[in-house]
């Protein structure tokens, strides 16, 4: 297609330079443009950063059009609306809600992991879940009816736990709550920062004593990135007064001694700020 030696040719009308690192977000952007289709299900839950997704190449095209890429799934849909579009690093890429949808259907295993993850996380609506399910439409899909039972469940719920981890350690501070050794509890408990910006502790005891407590699972947190993200979060929570502590799948095996450190540690703040 080029004359150049600069460059080769990828699929037709695409090309890329030669001696360019090779990279998979650079495959699926190149799938995009060649096919003129945008990045979907597990190819975009990894673009939007969802856990327990491996890269796979995976683009979505509208139903009428037809494309063969080498090493490509390719999906075809009657219905990609503006709200079912975005972009990430520059890709074409099905919307946050669609793509959880996508997945989801396609790999009912991490189904409810994946929904309660972004509800936890307050990244989408339950609300836009359900709409854009019921957009594509129920009847004749494997795994919508049983979808729909999910979300439909989760309608009932003032709050969604992400981790089994969180919810044992939530469990342990009402306890202490209940049994007179810990002030009460508030989970998930929003803090403005100064920027307008919202962060929750996963344990808080907002002021006067403004001490959280954080869960921090292995899975969640294994890569640098994750990590420092916590990091992050946690230096703006330190700068607006808050004092956040860690807690690990370790400290919850002895609950009374967790509870007993927990209380020393709100008596020290509580002293601090009187």
């Amino acid at each position: 297609m080029t004359r150049s030696d600069d460059w080769e040719t990828v699929y037709e009308g695409v090309v890329r330079r030669v001696g360019a690192p090779r990279t998979w977000e650079q495959a699926e952007m190149a799938g995009c443009l060649s096919a003129d289709g945008i990045a979907s299900h597990r190819a975009a839950g990894v673009l939007w950063r969802l856990p327990d997704i491996e890269p796979r190449l995976e683009i979505t095209i509208p139903q009428r059009r037809k494309a063969v890429l080498d090493g490509f799934v390719v999906h075809r849909t009657r219905l990609l609306q503006p709200v079912d579009r975005a972009r990430r690093s520059g890709i074409p890429v099905t919307s946050l809600a669609r793509t959880v949808i996508d997945v989801a259907l396609e790999v009912p295993r991490i189904a409810p992991g994946l929904v309660n993850h972004v509800l936890a996380r307050r990244k989408v609506p339950l609300a836009l879940l359900v709409d854009r399910l019921k957009a594509q439409g129920m009847v004749g899909r494997s795994g919508a009816g049983g979808l729909m039972e999910m979300l439909e469940e989760r309608r009932g719920r003032k709050r969604h736990v992400d981790s089994e981890l969180q919810r044992r350690f939530e469990e342990i501070a009402l306890g202490g709550y209940r049994a007179g050794l810990l002030p009460e509890p508030f989970f998930e408990y929003p803090v403005q920062l100064r920027d307008g910006r919202w962060r929750y502790p996963d344990v808080a005891y907002p002021p006067p004593v403004m001490v959280g407590f954080e869960a921090h699972s292995y899975e969640h947190h294994s890569t640098l990135e994750a990590f420092a993200s916590d990091v992050e979060r946690n230096l703006e929570l330190f700068g607006e007064g808050w004092m956040i502590v860690p807690i690990t799948a370790v400290q919850l095996r002895d609950p009374p001694r967790l509870v007993a450190v927990m209380a020393r540690i709100i008596a020290a703040a509580e002293a601090r700020r009187g």
